[in-house]
């Protein structure tokens, strides 16, 4: 006997066009805002991404930091360390200078 009541309820709320304009406009309105591109599961994307983001930005940063104290030391040091660093290393000379190399055995 439920049962029976329970269908004619259903096709009686069917039969009804407001309710059922009514519960299609909440399906439509809840799948744009759940689904849509500014959607709550974009803007979730979006912070989550962001979190990613400025932890990167912070570890970059970071690594600005230790090189500009590197730089800052090396500008400290005398020039003629500098320039022994270069040529030995990089094997950098002046204008008009010749550099004249061992021959490997």
């Amino acid at each position: 006997m439920p049962k029976i009541r329970l269908k004619q309820k259903i096709k009686k709320i069917i039969r009804t066009p407001k309710l059922l304009l009514l519960a299609g406009t909440l399906v439509i309105l809840s799948a744009t805002l759940l689904f849509a591109n500014k959607g709550i599961w974009r803007q979730i994307a979006l912070r989550h991404e962001v979190g990613t983001l400025e932890a990167e930005n912070a570890q970059l940063l970071s690594e600005e930091q230790l090189l500009m104290s590197r730089v800052d030391l090396l500008a400290k040091e005398e020039p003629t360390i500098t320039e022994r660093i270069a040529r030995e290393r990089y094997h950098l000379k002046r204008r008009g200078e010749t550099i004249y190399r061992e021959a490997q055995r």
